[in-house]
């Protein structure tokens, strides 16, 4: 086996399938199939089975799972040691984003610090920030930058805090709130949570919410077009024309959503993880001004 074998069945564990993973990694599913063939035949065991609802690893294929993720660690590391002791900045960084602050923050901060450090092998993925949180737990990323808080008992900088804020068209921005529609937006546990209790406390509900939406654009654009009232954290209201206004709970803490890097203490003493964290606070800091 060698280092694409690695991928292949670390890329199969993850994906749980096959179409996935041939456009993941570039090559066909004909070809896919027979690398498989090959490992399995090179390891004497079955590692998965395909069905309809994708592939299952069976036991024999689950149990080196485990072995193969330590093998791939090991190489990264041995890399980036060879990189940081040869005087440039080098080797590879893998960076998983929260899909919000991918979108509004992180390309000034990528943009300056590849113009920078050319040489290091940049890798980003967006997800929703739980997701991201268990690849950093699995070492499938370097680095986490994730919304909302996460038990972490490793490195933990806190990157900003935002104002949570009611938006609506400026038209609208008189009426009562249970007179026109809540725009309702698909987000994690803990912020959903944190809306519940701020209706609650304000006599609202969204019990009747006809409009639910996945996309914070949309959302920022239907409230601009006076089709309802949201509330949406304000690192999406740069552009936004309209009424905005910051929200407290009852005692009158303010209704605000921080955003946290997150990495493990082994990658952080890596010149190109460290550097990357510099940028993002210091992006931030530009931010503030």
């Amino acid at each position: 086996m060698d280092e694409k074998d690695y991928e292949i069945i670390l890329s199969l564990y993850d994906l749980k399938n096959m179409t996935k993973t041939s456009k993941k990694l570039f090559i066909t599913q004909p070809a896919l199939t027979k690398r498989i063939k090959k490992i399995e035949k090179s390891l004497g065991i079955q590692l998965l089975i395909r069905s309809k609802q994708g592939v299952i690893f069976t036991p024999e294929g689950e149990s080196i799972v485990p072995y193969i993720r330590t093998i791939t660690n090991t190489l990264k590391q041995m890399r980036q040691h060879i990189d940081s002791n040869q005087g440039t900045i080098g080797g590879s960084l893998s960076i998983g984003v929260s899909l919000n602050y991918s979108h509004y923050r992180l390309p000034e901060t990528l943009k300056n610090y590849m113009q920078s450090f050319p040489n290091v092998d940049v890798s980003i993925i967006t997800d929703q920030s739980k997701n991201l949180y268990n690849m950093l737990e699995n070492d499938n990323i370097s680095i986490a930058v994730l919304r909302g808080e996460y038990k972490w008992n490793q490195g933990l900088i806190h990157l900003c805090t935002e104002p949570m804020c009611l938006v609506c068209s400026n038209e609208n921005s008189k009426r009562p709130l249970d007179s026109y529609p809540y725009i309702g937006r698909h987000t994690d546990s803990i912020l959903h949570g944190k809306i519940q209790t701020w209706l609650l406390e304000n006599g609202l509900s969204t019990d009747n919410t006809k409009i639910w939406i996945d996309n914070i654009d949309t959302c920022v654009e239907m409230a601009k077009h006076g089709l309802g009232w949201s509330i949406l954290p304000k690192i999406c209201l740069e552009n936004f024309h309209g009424y905005v206004k910051n929200l407290y709970f009852q005692d009158g803490t303010p209704f605000t959503r921080s955003t946290y890097i997150l990495y493990k203490d082994l990658y952080y003493s890596l010149p190109q993880v460290k550097l990357f964290i510099e940028y993002l606070l210091n992006n931030e800091r530009n931010y503030e001004k």
